[in-house]
């Protein structure tokens, strides 16, 4: 009986440290977290299409990727991405980049090495001297002129571009499926695929190229006017469009649904003071205030004052355009030409301020979402204007 009893007692502690084993198993299960891998596999992913997408261009530097946030279920995966690469072109002259390749092509200058203005005026006129008439070489040479001084500020130096992207995928045996990541990139007020956002081929490029200085031969006299304003300074409205944006990614004082994402206590409250009358849709704002800096001047119609005495043209979207081109101190431009100091117009009415176009890549600064130097692509419905010839 005593033997019995002990048996018993012997199975009972056996059946409780099964059990005990079983429940500790299972909460080691539930605990299981996978969130650093699925992290690990989406960066490498990310890395890896950005690296292969631009690594024909340029050299990249570094890469950086911070989540935002990232949703789990049981088969799905959600995941909000800023990235940050480090790019330096590689092409060691302005002559070398595929897009003024064509430029350069389409006025019989295939093999030209730049010096200088005054050369490359000699060789292009000897050159075309035969095909193109005196008013057509005064254009080639003023296009190349502006392209060769402009993208030589790109040549051998280190630059930022960032992106906004929104990472989906199944989810199978805790692992990400690797053929289901779908990566979408934000692109100024919608969201594209980051396809759209990676270089074009080189022969597209050139292609280009070749289209956009047959359209500068093909100007009438008229429509080559001069400066449209000549003492813009595109330049310094870049500057201060970089200088004075940020890239939020929370809300600012209008709860978690606002949809809009703000760092106000960023923005140049000292120059232009926040008006709660002017709403926090700031982006013809901050274009306006962008402009100025380029040496625009305020009058009656433009003018940023007290909330009282700021007028509709500074900061509506609609009223800026119709006020910018009545006054003739913009004109149309398209996504090739647009260059830094420019501005570019969704179908939303937002604007934003382009702030690079070295021909590959193109980037914009703006406010409402607060944007900085985040790559753009093109859009059908976007319109550009510059303020310059």
């Amino acid at each position: 009986m005593k033997g019995l009893k002990m048996a018993k007692g012997i199975l009972l502690a056996l059946l409780m440290l099964s059990l005990v084993t079983t429940a500790f198993a299972s909460v080691t299960y539930a605990k299981a977290d996978y969130t650093n891998d699925y992290k690990d596999t989406i960066e490498q992913k990310v890395k890896n299409v950005l690296t292969n997408g631009f690594g024909q261009f340029y050299t990249i530097n570094s890469i950086q990727v911070k989540f935002n946030d990232l949703k789990v279920t049981d088969s799905k995966i959600e995941a909000n991405l800023f990235v940050t690469m480090n790019t330096t072109l590689k092409a060691k002259k302005v002559e070398d980049l595929p897009y003024i390749k064509g430029m350069l092509k389409k006025v019989n200058l295939n093999n030209f090495k730049y010096e200088s203005n005054a050369k490359m005026n000699s060789a292009l006129f000897e050159a075309n001297k035969n095909s193109l008439k005196e008013d057509q070489l005064s254009k080639a040479s003023k296009e190349l002129e502006f392209r060769f001084n402009d993208l030589s500020q790109y040549i051998n130096k280190a630059d930022v571009n960032n992106f906004f992207l929104t990472i989906t995928a199944d989810v199978k045996d805790n692992q990400i499926v690797q053929d289901s990541i779908n990566i979408m990139a934000e692109n100024i007020d919608t969201m594209v695929p980051i396809q759209d956002l990676l270089p074009k081929s080189s022969e597209e490029m050139e292609t280009e190229g070749i289209h956009d200085m047959q359209q500068v031969l093909n100007l009438q006299k008229e429509e080559y006017s001069p400066a449209l304003y000549a003492l813009y300074d595109r330049i310094a409205a870049r500057d201060y469009a970089n200088r004075w944006s940020i890239n939020a990614t929370s809300c600012y004082d209008h709860g978690t649904s606002c949809g809009i994402l703000q760092a106000r206590n960023t923005w140049n409250n000292s120059a232009y003071p926040y008006y709660t009358e002017l709403c926090h849709n700031d982006c013809a704002d901050f274009v306006s205030q962008a402009l100025h800096a380029g040496g625009i001047p305020m009058d009656s119609t433009w003018y940023r004052g007290t909330a009282a005495q700021t007028t509709l043209a500074w900061v509506n979207t609609s009223s800026l355009k119709s006020y910018m081109l009545n006054k003739g101190y913009w004109k149309a431009s398209n996504y090739t030409s647009a260059s830094a100091g420019g501005v570019l117009y969704t179908s939303t009415s937002h604007v934003v301020m382009i702030v690079k176009n070295d021909t590959i890549t193109r980037q914009f600064s703006g406010h409402t979402n607060d944007r900085n130097q985040v790559n753009y692509s093109n859009v059908s419905t976007y319109e550009y204007y510059v303020l310059w010839n």
